[in-house]
């Protein structure tokens, strides 16, 4: 049975300074709880509704609780949610861990926690296992973030760090997605290569503008203004894989 103190925890680890201090995030719902499950993070606790566990045989030395749906979720943040949550233990990536044997996406200010989930979900897809964020993009372990991955989180190392010593030790040509780019569809990428993506109101920053070899741009057939980040990062990364 969850303590009032063990519940007052979980729900502190929605706001990033009890993460950042507790090292800790929530992971929720079935689906992403699963793959948690399958994947190589620590795992404290899984808590549950009966049904969820009737359904689902939970194994490991982390701990199992059953509860309500209705104290589920006030633990997490769905309105509603009526399978799983659990609390994970963070990881942490730098610099040094990245390995450049393949293409690289920088997330270069994208602080909207919906677009980073669905960059590092569609990368997923594509069999990008890295991700480089800048320090103004939201944050890997928001649980908005988490969520959107769909379970991708698992499987992608984010490493959040500031851009100037990246760029400064990086040795791959640098691709920067842009409205006044080259056409995409006038470009073979072959040799692993570093993919800016910039936020949808501002663009890449000054930094990485220094560091730029060549701007690219996704041509444009019809009339609307722009491109969601999120859906130009899955048009880039396929395209990177015909």
């Amino acid at each position: 049975m969850l303590s009032r103190k063990e519940q007052k925890f979980i729900k502190s680890l929605k706001v990033k300074k009890y993460r950042v201090r507790e090292k800790r995030f929530l992971v929720e719902g079935a689906k992403n709880v699963r793959e948690l499950l399958h994947s190589d993070f620590e795992i404290e606790m899984v808590i549950g509704t009966e049904e969820y566990f009737s359904l689902n045989l939970e194994t490991g030395n982390h701990r199992n609780e059953i509860v309500k749906a209705d104290l589920l979720a006030q633990l997490g943040t769905f309105k509603t949610n009526e399978d799983a949550l659990a609390v994970a233990k963070t990881k942490q990536w730098n610099l040094e861990d990245i390995v450049a044997d393949d293409h690289l996406f920088v997330l270069d200010g994208v602080s909207d926690p919906g677009n980073v989930g669905t960059i590092i979900r569609t990368l997923d897809w594509f069999g990008f296992s890295q991700l480089v964020c800048s320090l103004d993009c939201a944050e890997f372990y928001h649980p908005k973030v988490i969520n959107s991955t769909m379970g991708s989180f698992t499987r992608v190392k984010v490493i959040p760090t500031d851009l100037k010593p990246f760029f400064d030790q990086n040795k791959q040509h640098v691709y920067s997605a842009e409205m006044d780019g080259e056409s995409l569809s006038g470009i073979q990428i072959n040799e692993p290569s570093v993919i800016v993506m910039g936020s949808e109101s501002h663009g890449v920053s000054e930094i990485t503008q220094k560091h730029v070899d060549q701007k690219i741009t996704i041509p444009r057939h019809g009339g609307a203004e722009s491109l969601n980040v999120g859906i130009a990062t899955g048009i880039i990364a396929g395209h990177l894989r015909i």
